[in-house]
């Protein structure tokens, strides 16, 4: 059991690591749970930046702490939950900072306290930063072989981690049961999920993001999302995700990508992921 902090915050340099002590886990716990704001909002340094770009998290075997959490801005990012958490004080990263005990020179831990100050955490985040959308960040789907091989598709597209190998309908009591068209089974279980059916995305909404769903009949289903860049992405299964088509190209509409044998384009849909139940 161990919590890793690592302070983002370097380019050419490796970030700095530390272990949290016992104590330290205990107050990382107490302090989360005091924080009871949720937001949809993700952290702006998830998406890189030069400079202080915030704490990740990882909690092994630690049931009290989510995985992995990254915290930067005053939003915590903690990856499996539907909603993360926000406060508008730096006291929690100035605590982060803090655990560091001697590791940090002097000249970094006066650069990050002087980042974190300045009162008015939401002033630091800039349009760009008030990310709702999911940006594309394989990572979190790859560099961990369980969740990787656990998560599919439907997980990807809501950008939610349950490691169940998600299927349509299935969080919301019924889930599909064959593949003969978009409009018979696997549409109306994810529509009953919370997805919500839209026309082609012409722009990145207000709140959650956009999923598209193919289909082969008789064989499979496949969803694709829409990420904070203005580019698709996707995970193939228990794959690695992925931003290419089966043609190793990127891609700008799933409508006229390689598909493979996901022959029948089904339709864009709008998912905001606080008020979807995927299992």
């Amino acid at each position: 059991m161990s919590v890793v902090v690592t302070l983002h915050v370097f380019s050419g340099r490796p970030d700095p690591s530390w272990e949290l002590s016992k104590v330290q886990i205990e107050e990382l716990s107490e302090r989360l749970g005091r924080i009871d704001k949720a937001t949809l909002l993700k952290p702006p340094g998830i998406v890189g930046g030069l400079g202080y770009r915030g704490f990740s998290v990882r909690a092994v075997r630690e049931v009290a702490l989510e995985p992995e959490m990254y915290i930067h801005a005053g939003v915590i990012d903690r990856a499996r939950f539907d909603a993360n958490l926000q406060t508008n004080s730096s006291d929690f990263e100035l605590w982060l900072l803090a655990t560091s005990g001697l590791l940090l020179s002097p000249d970094v831990e006066a650069y990050v306290r002087h980042e974190l100050s300045g009162g008015d955490l939401l002033s630091k985040l800039s349009p760009d930063g008030l990310l709702m959308v999911p940006p594309y960040n394989p990572g979190k789907w790859n560099n961990d072989p369980t969740i990787q091989s656990q998560n599919n598709c439907y997980n990807y597209a809501n950008d939610k981690i349950t490691n169940t190998f998600a299927q349509p309908g299935r969080g919301s009591g019924r889930s599909w049961t064959q593949l003969v068209s978009c409009e018979t089974d696997v549409a109306p279980a994810a529509q009953r999920d919370g997805q919500i059916p839209v026309g082609p995305p012409s722009t990145t909404p207000r709140e959650g993001h956009f999923i598209a769903l193919v289909l082969g009949v008789g064989y499979d289903y496949h969803w694709y999302r829409l990420d904070a860049n203005g580019m698709w992405s996707h995970k193939p299964g228990a794959t690695p995700a992925r931003n290419t088509d089966n043609s190793s190209r990127p891609i700008a509409d799933p409508r006229n990508c390689d598909r493979g044998p996901y022959s029948i384009f089904c339709g864009f849909y709008h998912c905001v992921p606080s008020n979807i139940r995927i299992g």
